[in-house]
């Protein structure tokens, strides 16, 4: 039987820089080890302090059976939690049945463990994580957002902090860009993107360092600046697979109502572009690398939009 796929999104090695993985979870065997409502608000923080990591990706302090905190990732491309081989190990985590990762190279069976998770001072809840080796995740753990209907995700990247906080009451700023956004397995995908004047299909992810194109938007960003360089670097999944991408930057790129400038973007035959049936139509996976330039980034599951803060400061521009 195959239930709603999910996505988790991990660190890869990238000789340019750490990139992701986006990864698909598809439940084998039995029930879960830990009773979980999918469908059950969640009542989050309000206001956690972050910190960041060794790849610039923001962390959020989380709980895990009463013990810690332990800093997990912030991953917007995330629609579950997944915790360290390392961590579960010390916590002495029952492993559970094993599950199908669909990681950007391929497929391959991995354990689960069942753990009540906390994140700053709200209630915790019982959720089934994931279980991937310490030097994949680049942190004790992932956290998913996809229990964060209604609300309103901020990455405060200036402020060093994560807020979240019910979307209609949160306070919006007229000077924000806002990109109307649509879903797809809980996650909010950007429409409102282009190269060259072409429509790209694009999406944020935190827990990404590197910006990554499919090899559609390689060929279309080829045929108009034939004259880049190119350098080529392996990339590890988190499932221990490997594959080359392909790395050079570009002008013009747009997100919303912004340009970008010259960006390095690695390009790769992405597994996870497959899975979102991404290989014909160029797409865009947006890492904190682009993110992090910005004061702040907003993820607004209520309304399904995003906001950019601060723009002048990113050092992006607007177009009419």
């Amino acid at each position: 039987m195959l239930h709603r796929r999910k996505f988790l999104a991990a660190a890869v090695a990238l000789a340019a820089g750490p990139a992701a993985a986006q990864i698909t979870v598809e439940r084998r065997g039995s029930s879960t080890l830990l009773p979980h409502a999918p469908d059950q608000d969640y009542d989050p923080p309000t206001t956690l302090k972050a910190l960041f990591d060794l790849y610039s990706r923001m962390t959020a302090p989380v709980h895990v059976n009463g013990r810690g905190p332990y800093p997990f990732v912030v991953d917007t491309g995330a629609n579950q939690s997944v915790i360290s081989e390392t961590l579960a190990a010390a916590l002495g985590l029952a492993r559970g049945p094993l599950e199908l990762l669909n990681s950007t190279t391929g497929a391959k069976l991995a354990p689960t463990a069942g753990a009540v998770i906390g994140i700053g001072d709200r209630r915790p809840v019982a959720v089934t994580l994931g279980v991937l080796p310490r030097e994949a995740v680049g942190a004790a753990g992932l956290l998913g957002v996809d229990r964060l209907g209604g609300q309103r995700l901020t990455l405060d990247f200036a402020g060093q902090r994560l807020a979240i906080e019910p979307s209609d009451r949160a306070w919006r700023d007229p000077g924000d860009v806002v990109l109307k956004a649509s879903r797809r397995d809980g996650q909010l995908t950007l429409v409102d993107a282009q190269f060259a004047g072409a429509p790209v299909t694009a999406f944020l992810d935190s827990g990404a360092q590197s910006t990554i194109g499919n090899l559609a938007l390689k060929r279309l960003a080829s045929a108009h600046h034939p004259e880049v360089s190119w350098i080529e670097a392996p990339v590890l999944s988190v499932t221990g697979q490997t594959m080359t991408a392909e790395i050079a930057g570009f002008p013009g790129f747009r997100i919303g109502g912004l340009d970008l400038p010259t960006w390095p973007v690695a390009f790769a035959d992405l597994h996870t572009f497959a899975m979102w049936n991404l290989i014909e139509p160029p797409a865009l996976m947006i890492g904190v690398d682009v993110l992090s330039r910005f004061k702040a980034v907003s993820l607004d599951f209520g309304r399904d939009e995003v906001r950019f803060h601060d723009v002048a400061a990113a050092g992006f521009l607007r177009y009419a």
